[in-house]
């Protein structure tokens, strides 16, 4: 499990990248196919962006741009949530690394 953590993230990373550069399109069906595998293999890999930052929130650790507000959101993920599916049960096995800022 520790050896599919790297790839994942590497795999999320090349994704954000060529979001960034609106070229993701081309590739859409090949990255679908590797998370889809994933899923297959019980790892589940979310990405919280535009979600809604507080506190409270315990799969993500975050940077926050600005100042502190009660409405934050997440406005860049570096590292995905990603859990492992195990008879049935999700564990979180790594934490996203995000940017939050104010609403």
């Amino acid at each position: 499990m520790n050896n599919v953590l790297p790839i994942i993230n590497q795999i999320f990373d090349i994704q954000n990248k060529l979001t960034e550069q609106n070229q993701t399109a081309i590739f859409e069906r090949n990255f679908n196919r590797i998370f889809s595998t994933l899923e297959e293999e019980g790892f589940v890999v979310q990405n919280p962006i535009h979600e809604p930052f507080t506190d409270n929130r315990t799969d993500c650790e975050a940077s926050i741009v600005g100042n502190i507000s009660n409405k934050m959101k997440i406005t860049k993920t570096i590292k995905p949530i990603v859990y492992k599916k195990t008879n049935g049960q999700l564990q979180l096995i790594q934490k996203a690394i995000v940017i939050v800022e104010k609403i």
